[in-house]
């Protein structure tokens, strides 16, 4: 019976105890130690440096920047060397093979960072891709010909123009701006000259049907099916072009085509290049506005770079021969006063 009596007051005594320490609230959910999160360091461009930053949705893509050797031209099945004594240009290499369908923004490095002439990448077939910048501003606009290169091999040749005139004349490089020149992007094609073929990359791949929006395992152009590569990005120099753009966050991109005569936007999603089309159609006299409608165009260009967040247009000269170099000087003079105007507006001085 003690025993008894014993039992029963040991537990009053844990039920008041119990009762005692119980809170009013439920109790807060324990708090996880957070894992340190690894920064990386801005990437800098400069020549004897190398930039990186993990491949990412949400980060900017690697560059490993490096002097190449001595470049050699395959003519007839005889390789050259060419330009054997001329000093290298620094090659900005991104080392993953594919890029996202979209991504993060992220911040651009200072454009002075770039050198003025650089290799970002390499074709299907092992040509230098070449970038040149002039200006020093923060404010970028890519311009990009040779996407189909030798069959629109004009596009070429008014990239040079524009080139060879910002070297002649750098006033025309306004004040807070830089251009970003990349006169073939499809280096494969413009060895093959004015013919199809020379459409298409090394791989024979449609590189304006290669990238990441809207991208279709089947593709056409006017006079029939094309090859998009096996998925979006999959060509080296869509995944090396769209790897520069990202890391240098142009305000706007031209690519320049022939020859539809008009400027047709890049869009993609709720993302829209027509106040850029309007600004380049009314100083070029070149028609906007409208749809490209021969045939559908699916993975091109100027819509994954609209993805990004970007506007962009893909400009249609007006003849197969002919650059329309001043018409064209006119619309890049006009895009680098809309982008200073629109800067202004925001960040008033």
């Amino acid at each position: 019976m003690r025993y008894i009596t014993m039992i029963i007051a040991l537990f009053g005594v844990l039920t008041i105890s119990a009762c005692t320490n119980m809170p009013n609230e439920p109790a807060p959910l324990p708090t996880l130690a957070q894992l340190p999160v690894a920064t990386t360091p801005s990437p800098s461009l400069t020549p004897t440096q190398t930039a990186t930053a993990t491949n990412t949705p949400t980060e900017q893509p690697t560059f490993a920047e490096t002097l190449p050797p001595s470049a050699t031209a395959t003519i007839g099945g005889l390789s050259a060397a060419v330009n054997p004594t001329h000093t290298p240009r620094p090659i900005l290499m991104a080392t993953h093979t594919a890029l996202p369908p979209s991504a993060t923004r992220t911040a651009a490095p200072p454009a002075t960072l770039l050198p003025t002439a650089f290799s970002f990448g390499q074709s299907a077939e092992g040509r230098t891709l070449e970038a040149f910048r002039f200006g020093t501003g923060p404010t970028v606009i890519l311009l990009v010909g040779g996407i189909h290169a030798g069959f629109e091999a004009n596009t070429i040749e008014l990239v040079e123009a524009m080139k060879a005139h910002f070297e002649e004349t750098p006033s025309d490089i306004l004040s807070g701006m830089t251009l970003l020149l990349v006169p073939t992007l499809n280096a494969d094609g413009a060895a093959h000259g004015r013919q199809l073929r020379g459409r298409f990359n090394g791989n024979e791949v449609d590189l304006n049907r290669n990238w990441g929006c809207d991208w279709s395992p089947e593709a056409e152009f006017g006079q029939g099916p094309v090859d998009p590569g096996d998925a979006a990005f999959s060509e080296p120099e869509t995944s090396a072009l769209g790897a520069l753009i990202q890391q240098v966050r142009p305000a706007a991109v031209l690519f320049y085509h022939a020859a539809a005569n008009g400027v047709f936007t890049g869009e993609c999603g709720s993302f829209n290049s027509d106040e850029l089309a309007e600004i380049y159609g009314n100083a070029t006299s070149y028609p906007y506005g409208s749809e490209f409608s021969d045939y559908e165009v699916t993975g091109s260009a100027p819509n994954w770079v609209a993805s990004q967040g970007i506007p962009a247009l893909d400009v249609e000269l007006a003849t197969a021969e002919g650059t329309e170099f001043q018409r064209n000087l006119r619309g890049v003079m006009a895009v680098q006063r809309w982008l200073l105007a629109r800067n202004a507006a925001v960040n008033p001085p």
